[in-house]
């Protein structure tokens, strides 16, 4: 069931690939944390306890609720942003990139993991997540999509501290999440600024400023 849950954070991934649409980016970030809470949730049944559930609600609850929330409602509604994404890269060569290093990265993982007592499938699960949010943030050209490229990023980080760890370091993890929720608060004031001095929420908008 593990193995299915990673293989299905792969295939979110290629969605990312293809679609054109901020809220979509959301949605996809969303349903990644609510695959995450599960992939955490399931060797913890066995032994469930008050402590052992901390880190799964904090996941479900942050990552899924609290951040997309704050984005929708604080970051693309009051900024007016617009829903469709323009991209330094076409939509079909992106997705080909996608796919081309999923592949690489599945392959390379398995030999690695070979002579490991780690599961190749949500140790490449996690690095493509990290491959595929850096691609976000180097081909798209929105600011509020970087951000959630780097949320598709800190993702893979999590999933690559579950797959390789036998036992999670509880404080560690929700220092990340810590971590990333001020992030998330610090780049929607970071581009609540921009947009009231540029009419645009989009890294090209930056140019101007080595004037």
């Amino acid at each position: 069931m593990g193995n299915v849950l990673n293989i299905l954070f792969c295939l979110s991934l290629l969605y990312l690939a293809t679609t054109t649409r901020v809220t979509a980016y959301l949605q996809v970030f969303v349903l990644q944390s609510i695959l995450l809470f599960f992939i955490v949730m399931m060797p913890l049944l066995n032994h469930l306890s008050v402590f052992t559930l901390v880190l799964p609600l904090t996941i479900l609850v942050v990552k899924a609720i609290l951040i997309p929330r704050y984005m929708k409602k604080k970051i693309i509604y009051e900024l007016e942003i617009k829903t469709t994404i323009e991209a330094n890269i076409q939509q079909f060569n992106f997705l080909l990139l996608s796919v081309f290093s999923m592949v690489a990265v599945f392959v390379s993982c398995n030999l690695i993991t070979k002579d490991a007592a780690v599961d190749p499938i949500p140790f490449a699960a996690a690095f493509s997540s990290v491959v595929i949010g850096l691609y976000v943030i180097i081909f798209r050209k929105k600011l509020i999509v970087h951000v959630i490229g780097f949320l598709v990023m800190e993702n893979g980080i999590f999933l690559l501290g579950i797959a390789v760890a036998s036992e999670m370091p509880f404080l560690i993890e929700l220092g990340i999440l810590l971590d990333i929720f001020v992030v998330v608060f610090l780049m929607g004031i970071a581009i609540n600024k921009i947009s009231s001095t540029f009419a645009a929420d989009e890294v090209s908008a930056l140019d101007k400023l080595k004037n």
